[in-house]
Formats: C-alpha cells, sequence, structure tokens
C-alpha cells in the first residue's frame, strides 16, 4: 500500500514537472522575438522541469537519438575548440550562450512526447512572431524610418531570419485550416503580419530565404511540386521588376556583382577560409571570431567584421572541421527526420512537421549570407528540427513512451 501511494505521488510530481517544461516552452517561444525577459524565465523554467524530470527517474524522450547525439558531439567539439585556442581568444562564457541555444532541441523533443503539444508549440512561435511583429510595426512608425528590428532582436538580419522561419510554419498551419472559421483567419493574420514586418526589415539574405521557404512548405503541403517553380518563377518575376523599377534601392543593388554588400562577404569568406586552413582541426576557439581580427576596407573606411557572414564558415573557423563536421551531421539527421515526418503523418500533425520544415529550409538558405545558428534565430532552429522530427508516429520510426504518449 505504501509502494503504490509513493509511486503515485512520483507520478503526480512527473506530471507537474511536465507541465513545467511545456510552460516554460511556450513562455520561451512566445517570448523569443518579443522579450528578453521572457526568453530567459520561460528557458529556465523548461530547464527545471525537465532537469525535476530526471531527477524523478523519467527516461527523456528523444524520437531522433542519433541526431541528439550528434548535437552533443558538436558542443564537445566546441568545447575542445576553446581548450586549445590561443590563451588570448579562450572564451569559455561562449560554451554557456551555446549551450542555451541548441538545449531547445531535448527541451522540445521531450515535451512532445505528449503529441498534442507539438501543436501548442507551434501556436506559441506563430503567435510569439506575430505580437513582436505587431509591437515592432507601432514602435517603428513611430520613429525614424529605417529598417525595422523587433523587441529583443535588435538587427535587422537576425530579425528577418526569425520571422521567415516563423512565417513558413505558420503559412503551413494556414493552408491545413483555411477554411476553419476561426483558425483560418487567425493563421492569415499572423502569417500577414510576419511577412510585412519582414520585408520592412530590408534584409536580403533573409528574404531569399524565405522565399525559398515558403515554396517548400507550399508544395510539400500541397503535396504538388509545381507550385514551388510557380512560386520561383514569380519570385524572380517580381524582383527583376522591383530592380527595373528602383535601382537604387537595397535589393537592386544586392543583384550586382560590384555592389558593396557582394564586395564585403566575397572578401571576408576568402579571409576566413584562411583562417580555417590556419587551425583546420578545433579552429580557433568558439567565439572567438570578432577578435581574429578581420577588417573589410573600401573608400567608405574599415568595417570590423564580427562574423563571417556564413554559418559553415563562421563554424568552421571557430570550431574546426570537427565542430562544422558534427553540426552537418546533425542538420542531416535532423532534416531526415522531418522529412519522414512530413511523409508518415496527417492533418495538423503533418501541417507542423511542414512548417518546421520550411522554417528549417529559410534558416538553412539565409546561413549562406550570415550566421543563422546563433542568438535568437539559432533557438528557434534548433527548436522546429525537434518540433518537426517529434511527429513520426511510434512505431515508424519513433520509440514511445507509454501512456504520456497517448494524452
Amino acid at each position: 500500500m505504501s509502494s503504490s501511494a509513493e509511486a503515485g505521488g512520483l507520478d503526480r510530481a512527473v506530471g507537474f514537472l511536465d507541465g513545467l517544461q511545456s510552460l516554460g516552452l511556450v513562455v520561451l517561444l512566445v517570448g523569443l522575438p518579443v522579450s528578453e525577459a521572457l526568453k530567459s524565465a520561460g528557458l529556465a523554467i523548461a530547464v527545471l522541469g525537465f532537469t525535476g524530470k530526471l531527477v524523478c527517474g523519467t527516461r527523456p524522450h528523444m524520437p531522433g537519438r542519433a541526431a541528439t547525439v550528434a548535437l552533443v558531439a558538436y558542443v564537445a567539439a566546441a568545447a575542445l575548440s576553446i581548450v586549445v585556442a590561443e590563451p588570448g581568444l579562450r572564451r569559455p562564457g561562449e560554451l554557456f550562450t551555446l549551450g542555451m541555444t541548441v538545449v531547445p532541441f531535448i527541451l522540445v523533443a521531450d515535451a512532445c512526447a505528449r503529441r498534442t503539444r507539438r501543436r501548442l508549440f507551434a501556436v506559441a512561435v506563430v503567435s510569439g512572431a506575430a505580437l513582436a511583429s505587431v509591437l515592432a510595426y507601432v514602435s517603428h512608425m513611430q520613429g525614424p524610418y529605417h529598417r525595422l528590428v523587433l523587441g529583443s532582436i535588435e538587427n535587422a538580419v537576425p530579425a528577418a531570419e526569425y520571422l521567415g522561419a516563423a512565417l513558413a510554419l505558420a503559412v503551413a498551419m494556414l493552408v491545413e485550416e483555411f477554411a476553419s472559421t476561426l483558425a483560418g483567419p487567425l493563421w492569415a493574420f499572423a502569417a500577414g503580419s510576419s511577412g510585412l514586418v519582414l520585408l520592412m526589415t530590408k534584409s536580403r539574405g533573409p528574404l531569399l530565404g524565405a522565399l525559398v521557404g515558403l515554396a517548400v512548405t507550399v508544395a510539400t503541403a500541397l503535396r504538388r511540386r509545381r507550385y514551388a517553380f510557380v512560386i520561383a518563377a514569380a519570385a524572380v518575376a517580381v524582383i527583376v521588376l522591383f530592380a527595373a523599377a528602383r535601382p537604387g534601392a537595397r535589393l537592386s543593388g544586392a543583384l550586382s556583382p560590384g555592389s558593396r554588400s557582394v564586395g564585403i562577404r566575397t572578401a571576408v569568406w576568402s579571409e576566413t577560409m584562411d583562417l580555417v586552413l590556419d587551425r583546420p582541426l578545433l579552429g580557433h576557439g568558439l567565439g572567438s571570431y570578432g577578435q581574429l581580427g578581420v577588417i573589410y576596407s573600401d573608400e567608405r573606411g574599415d568595417l570590423h567584421q564580427m562574423n563571417a557572414h556564413n554559418t559553415w564558415l563562421h563554424t568552421a573557423c571557430e570550431t574546426g572541421v570537427l565542430g562544422a563536421g558534427t553540426l552537418a551531421v546533425f542538420m542531416v539527421l535532423g532534416l531526415v527526420g522531418v522529412a519522414r515526418a512530413c511523409r508518415l503523418t496527417l492533418g495538423l500533425e503533418r501541417a507542423v512537421s511542414v512548417g518546421a520544415l520550411g522554417g528549417v529550409v529559410v534558416l538553412l538558405v539565409a546561413g549562406v549570407f550570415s550566421v543563422t545558428t546563433d542568438a535568437e534565430p539559432g533557438m528557434l532552429f534548433f527548436s522546429l528540427m525537434a518540433l518537426g522530427s517529434a511527429g513520426v508516429p511510434h512505431g515508424r520510426g519513433g520509440r514511445g513512451r507509454g501512456r504520456a504518449d497517448e494524452n
């Protein structure tokens, strides 16, 4: 009798901690683009709930075990890069920052043992982006008209990356619930507000990523590849017409091989490649790029480069081939899991995986021109990887956890 009571008490404690973890994730996913305080509070609550479950003896729910191992290997490679870095380039605090960025993958994957929470987290991501968009638009229109930024993302480029990924998820849910009396208009509002503010950031790389991600999202959601070609052709036509009508605009300048934006990136990529070759195995140390003295100079002055304007070159420079390689393995395995979920699920379950796939594609394409695996876009990236792959039905590539999976 006593053992039964103890078991019942333990189950209630685990249930409470599981709910606490999910609450923290909702706060995190809503607050990521809105407020640093909400982001920090949500992450702390989620980690507390997850840690409490581990202390109670609960085994984590990890549907993508191989991807999780690759992610842990990436963090280990990053830690090792700090150990072997030159004394002036060692930044151990960056390992904590990296941990905050990647841990949502584990937290979200574990929380999605309860399948209905996938939809809850999808709503949280899109709602947070829509709320941040509205608040940013109001603030932007009250001040000088420059490039728009979000509440907790004060740089227009990562703000656009975040909005592009959230937009893909919103569009996937909109396609599924277009005919719904209540949900359809709400998804449409979220997609419209995020898309409008994305344009107002005037960030070219993320815009390209958003176009590719939306093409993938719509084509996958409707199971018609030709829609991707239609969207791509329409986007190219709009860009060409816009560039012809407004040759002095930022977007038009990006299309010219002689533009300053292209010049900065090609010069920085070349110098970064030399830095990678200097220390190919473990790099110069996580978080060290800003101290490596990469400077772009032209008639307008010197620009100190804080990142490599490319996810893979930046990662290889800081953590070497070992770090970039393990991150690449994680991405491949994660994408395979998300694609499998898109194939094996139906209805809203499938819409979540399709939207996660589109959001990941947005960030991968944008990552050709900037670093998209750190800060808020990075936290969203790892969250979407877990959210998308967690939809694989049990017995078809996933493993259950008993009664918790049935709720």
